[in-house]
Formats: C-alpha cells, structure tokens, sequence
C-alpha cells in the first residue's frame, strides 16, 4: 500500500475521520515516519492551530526529547513489518500526557498509529494504590492495638468467660490483620503481567500439601495426583493453591479438618483440578453476595464449595505449551460447586 492509498477509499476516511482517539497514517522517509494526513481527534489533541499536518515528522511534533531514542525504536519495528504497542508519554496541547500507543504497519514502509489518552485513568489508579496503602497501614496499626488490649484483658482476667472473649477478640483482630496482608497479595497478583510456562502438577500440590501440614498439626490433607500431569499455568499458581488448602483446614469447623486434593482427566482428554474439604460451607448470607442467589449444594450441604479446577488438553501442550482462557475451563479460578 502507497502513502496515497493509506487513507483514500471513501467507506475507510469516513471510518479514520470519525474515529474519537487521535489517528495518523505516516510514511518512512529516509527512516523518519512522516505524516499523510491524521484524523480530527489529532489535529485537536496535538496541533490545533495547525491547518494541515499532512508532510511533517510525526516524531518532532509530539514526541518529547527524553523519548526520542523509544519513538526510533517504533519506527524499527514498523520498517520490518511488526506492530508495536506500549504506554507513551507524548506531548499535546495540555501538556505531556499518557497514551496507549499501538502502531499498525501497512505496506511497505507505511503505517497507522493511533493514541488512547488513559492519563486520568492511570491518574486514579495511583491515588486508588496509595489510598490502598495507607488504609492498610493504618488497620495495621489499629490492630496491633486491639491485639495488645486484648491480651491485657485475658491476662487480668479472673472469669474464664472473660478470658474465652479476649481470646474471641484476640483471635478476630489477627484474621483482620491477615486479610489486609491477604488483600496486598491479591492486588500484587492481579497487577502482575501473565507469563505461562509448563507446570508439573505434581510437584507444586505435594510441595504446598507438605508445607500446610506442618501449619496445620490437627487437619488432614489428603493427595492424589499422578505424576505425568503437567499444564501451563503462571507463577502465582502456587498462590491459588496454596490459599485453597490453607482456607479448606483453617476456616474448618470439623472435628478433624480434612482438606482432599484431587487431579482426573477427563473424556475428552483434559486434566481437572480440585480442592475440597469437610468443613460448614459458606454461610447462605455470604453465599449471596458471591453469587446472587446460589441453592446449596445438592449433594452435600455440609461440604465446603470452594474448590479450584481447570482443565487443559494435554496433547495440545506437548505442540504449543500455553494455557489458554475458555468457556471450556481451562482457566484456573476458585468457583461454588
């Protein structure tokens, strides 16, 4: 495709004009990326007082100095025919501000790139973080004390009742503690780009089955994964497991918590996954707010819901290792059976 042709079919520039996000369709010239025409949204967010930006160099226009050498290192790519896209900094009328840059090669040495302002949303995510931060800062701090009164309490104690409620207060101050630590790792998890590798099953459960054993004298963890099962999963894997079986004996009511970690395969050839126990079940109230309105498990009311599957074609792994997200399950999530 020519620079002339990048935005001349009638049906297309209707398409480029109307488009919110700022577009521009560029030719290579002597290595330098050099506008054919941009899109209205361009002209207002860069150079509004601009009549034509059609035969500038896009990168003098609106890239800042510091980020020169990365805007070169774009326009390599789209000299060999790869796209880009990445967050930018690139200066406009309101100053310097962040986009979502993605850059399209088309034909030879042509090219569309077009901008997504997400400076207000990345804005907010800050100030969200930093609210997050400082908040469990300071439920740490108010439950350490809550913690220290109430071993006071239970020391000056002279009623085992009173005793047995500053232990209750004591024992309900160190779970809110572990929950804000908990809610850090979550938010560390879901922040994390995904990078999936194979994943030997077996090793993973055993080595997470023999480290809550240790935490947990008086529950029973019961394994059974073959060996050969292997499946493509990121490094916080282990995360989800280890949080399943540690919440299956912990929050387990039961004489003799029992937490039963299982892997099958199935029909049509995919590895399944699940963690359940013997504990009370979601309380109906709190089942509601995960799911709406879920009936208790038909089978057995007593059993507690959570558990962890997937699912995954073990001959497709052994092409292309990589896991994909389908309605097929071959995501690993905790769900309500």
């Amino acid at each position: 495709m020519t620079a002339d042709e990048l935005t001349g079919a009638q049906p297309f520039k209707r398409l480029f004009n109307q488009l919110q996000d700022p577009v521009v369709a560029f030719e290579l010239l002597d290595r330098e990326p050099i506008i054919v025409e941009g899109n209205e949204a361009f002209v207002d967010t860069f150079i509004p007082d601009t009549q034509s930006v059609a035969g500038e160099q896009l990168n003098d226009l609106i890239v800042p100095a510091d980020r020169r050498e990365e805007a070169t290192a774009f326009d390599r790519r789209t000299e060999s025919g790869e796209s880009n896209a990445a967050v930018v900094e690139r200066l406009t009328t309101d100053g310097r501000r962040k986009f979502v840059y993605r850059g399209v090669p088309c034909g030879e040495n042509c090219g569309f790139a077009i901008y997504t302002d997400v400076t207000e949303k990345l804005r907010r995510e800050r100030h969200l973080d930093v609210l997050q931060r400082v908040l469990r800062h300071n439920l740490r701090n108010d439950l350490n004390i809550v913690l220290g009164e109430a071993d006071k309490i239970r020391c000056a104690a002279e009623t085992a009742e009173v005793k047995q409620a500053a232990a209750s207060i004591k024992t309900t101050a160190q779970e809110l503690a572990n929950l804000s630590e908990e809610a850090k790792i979550v938010q560390g998890v879901l922040d994390e780009p995904t990078v999936l590798n194979p994943v030997q099953l077996s090793a993973v459960v055993d080595s997470v089955a023999a480290d809550c054993r240790q935490r947990f004298d008086d529950g029973t963890i019961r394994v059974d994964c073959p060996p050969e099962f292997e499946v493509c999963a990121d490094d916080n894997f282990r995360i989800v497991v280890e949080t399943l079986i540690d919440n299956a004996i912990r929050h387990n009511t039961a004489a003799t918590p029992t937490a039963t970690v299982s892997v099958t395969t199935t029909d049509d050839d995919r590895v399944e996954f699940s963690v359940a126990d013997n504990g009370p079940g979601i309380p109906e109230t709190e089942r509601r707010v995960i799911t709406g309105d879920a009936p208790a498990h038909p089978a057995n009311p007593r059993q507690r819901p959570w558990s962890l599957d997937g699912s995954v074609d073990r001959r497709e792994l052994r092409r292309r290792p990589r896991y994909r997200h389908t309605s097929q399950r071959r995501h690993y999530r905790p769900r309500l059976s």
